[in-house]
């Protein structure tokens, strides 16, 4: 079962304010698997923490930001 991260943002691809979503870290998973490595995990864990594949438009899956630019905020406040 896949978690995930989500946040307001906007898509540049399909140009409007969309939830972008990133996946998530299963910080329990990590911290038991660390232990029983003792310890030798914690570098697999955070490489997976640093969470490389950035935020994505769940409708398209282009890369998207979290940042509203200007524009898109006022053309969401008029209409």
């Amino acid at each position: 079962m896949a978690s995930y991260d989500e946040t307001g943002g906007y898509c540049g691809y399909c140009e409007k304010r969309v939830m972008v979503r990133r996946a998530g870290t299963n910080h329990i998973l990590h911290l038991i698997l660390t232990v029983l490595t003792a310890g030798l995990w914690l570098v697999i864990w955070a490489g997976s923490a640093i969470k490389a594949g950035g935020w994505r438009c769940p409708t398209c899956g282009s890369k998207a930001s979290t940042r509203v630019p200007w524009k898109a905020r006022k053309a969401g406040a008029s209409g």
